[in-house]
Parts: structure tokens; C-alpha cells; sequence
């Protein structure tokens, strides 16, 4: 029986943890505070990996830049207000993960990002820059 408990807790648990910190996000953001969200990233800039590398976004509201961070890449700025594409759905990590395409503002190279299917508006927005915060 103990076995049975310690398989379920973190299916259990891992679903109000993330609601939580899904939320506190949220919340942070609109008090204008800075927040990491977990995210994987590929970028099809010439020598940089291939493969979705794990780590997390750097929020900070109404700042010109969003920094991705991992221990494979260091730190990435992504410059706000670029267009959003489709992702190519055979990369994706679950089906709880939702997939974008993030080109970056004067023509950069696109980036695809991956983050939990509940974070994805707040990417959008915080990717879409300052002066989308009035339009949603």
C-alpha cells in the first residue's frame, strides 16, 4: 500500500504545485515584479544547439528584453515586440507542454520555446512587449 501512495503523490501533487505557482506568477506579473517561468528553448542560430534545452524564462515587466537561462547555454536575451509563428508538433516534449515560434523584432532568428500549456499567455504577453499590457 505504501508503494501505491508513493507512486500517486507526485501525480497528485504535481498538478496543485504547478496550479499554484501557475497562479502566484500571474500575480506577480500584474504587481509588475519579476518572475521566472520553467521553459525549454531551440534556437536555429549558426552554433548553438539543436536540441530544446531546459531552463527558465526571466520576466520582468516593461523591460526591453526577456532572458532565458540554462546551466547548457547561459544567458540568452530574446528582445520583445517580435511576431509569434506555429511550432513543428513533432518536437514537442507532452501534451502538456504548448509549443511557439518566437521570431525576434529587425528580422533575428527564430526561437521556439516551450512552457507549460498555463504559462503560455503570459509568454505572449511578456514576448509582445510593454505595449501589449493594454490591449489584453
Amino acid at each position: 500500500m505504501g508503494e501505491l501512495i508513493a507512486e500517486l503523490m507526485p501525480l497528485l501533487t504535481d498538478g496543485f504545485i504547478r496550479r499554484w505557482h501557475v497562479s502566484r506568477t500571474r500575480r506577480r506579473l500584474a504587481a509588475g515584479r519579476p518572475v521566472r517561468i520553467p521553459c525549454s528553448a531551440r534556437s536555429e542560430r549558426p552554433g548553438r544547439q539543436r536540441a530544446y534545452v531546459n531552463g527558465k524564462l526571466h520576466i520582468t515587466p516593461g523591460s526591453r528584453t526577456v532572458t532565458f537561462g540554462s546551466r547548457a547555454l547561459g544567458h540568452v536575451d530574446l528582445p520583445v515586440g517580435g511576431t509569434f509563428h506555429e511550432p513543428e508538433p513533432d518536437t514537442w516534449h507532452s501534451q502538456d507542454w504548448a509549443a511557439t515560434g518566437y521570431e525576434p523584432p529587425r528580422g533575428g532568428r527564430m526561437v521556439y520555446l516551450q512552457v507549460d500549456s498555463r504559462y503560455l499567455p503570459m509568454l505572449h504577453l511578456a514576448l509582445a512587449g510593454p505595449d501589449a499590457a493594454g490591449k489584453v
